[in-house]
């Protein structure tokens, strides 16, 4: 019996000081970003030894990893039921606008640095967001507009639905937030719908 306990203990121990060093790291990469982060920043952080951070993730991948899941595991989830039970098309847009502003605003002190183009886990993390995005709004317009070919809609959706896009009208831009959430609406709703056909102006003789 105290064999099994002191090897609960220190499993708990361990697990203790994993989330710390996480919770260590994801602050500092929202103040500094990733590669202005080095282990012994994390190790004075987390108020533990340099050796006991290398132990725990012996490489950036190991603590990226642990590091996001922590970020990740406190975000505001997006709705997506709720989203696909909308009873239109313009309700579900406000709601699909209105839940990735919530995300933008809580993953920004990390994305607003724009490390992925510089580190492979976070350039992978970024695809993988582009993707899980791509699909909901398919969903939507499948849901809304019936199956068929969306592949443009759904690459300007996603788009316009990305951090990149949002944060170049509320910082670059300035521009409220409460514009920004009507704009983006508007443009979405109107990429949704059939495009006039355009004809050609006669040539006067």
């Amino acid at each position: 019996a105290p064999r099994t306990y002191n090897a609960e203990s220190r499993r708990r121990q361990q697990a203790e000081r994993k989330s710390r060093i996480a919770a260590a790291t994801a602050q500092l990469h929202a103040a500094r970003g990733v590669t202005a982060t080095s282990y012994a920043d994390i190790a004075e952080r987390a108020g533990v030894s340099l050796p006991t951070v290398y132990s725990h993730f012996p490489g950036q991948d190991e603590l990226l990893t642990a590091c996001t899941g922590h970020v990740a595991g406190q975000a505001p989830a997006l709705p997506v039921a709720e989203i696909l039970a909308a009873g239109g098309l313009p309700a579900a847009i406000d709601q699909l606008v209105a839940a990735h502003e919530k995300q933008h605003l809580y993953f920004e002190p990390w994305l607003a640095k724009r490390e992925d183009g510089v580190i492979p886990f976070l350039a992978a993390l970024s695809a993988s967001a582009r993707e899980e995005r791509a699909a909901l709004v398919a969903a939507v317009l499948d849901r809304h507009l019936g199956a068929g070919d969306h592949r443009e809609t759904i690459a300007a959706w996603e788009t316009l639905l990305s951090f990149d896009t949002w944060h170049r009208m509320v910082r670059g831009h300035r521009l409220p937030r409460a514009a920004v959430r009507r704009l983006l609406a508007q443009c979405l709703l109107n990429l949704a719908r059939p495009a006039a056909p355009v004809h050609p102006t006669r040539k006067r003789k």
